[in-house]
């Protein structure tokens, strides 16, 4: 099923892509508020090293994890994530 593969292959492409858009965003926001990464995962509960594969876009982050992000950075989910624009350089119809 070659089609298959092509619209799996697409899919983990996108899916890397919002990754890495996303994990650009959280790490924005940190840096501009200047939070530390350690101070950042110590109020989550997770490890340096996670919040760090989160801002790389190494490794996926679940929505509940960005609406605790949002209130720590003391904005909302919608402009953390700007959903309406994570395509846009691929050429796509963006999320909305």
């Amino acid at each position: 099923l070659p089609g298959a593969l092509i619209i799996v292959d697409s899919m983990k492409e996108e899916n890397a892509i919002i990754r890495k858009y996303l994990g650009d965003r959280i790490h924005s926001f940190r840096v501009e508020l200047s939070i530390s990464r350690e101070s950042v995962a110590k109020k989550l509960g997770i490890s340096k090293r996670t919040l760090a594969s989160y801002e790389r876009g190494e490794r996926e982050i679940t929505m509940q994890r960005l609406i605790e992000l949002a209130k720590l950075y003391n904005t909302t989910y919608t402009n953390l994530t700007n959903y309406e624009n994570i395509l846009d350089d691929m050429g796509h119809l963006a999320i909305g």
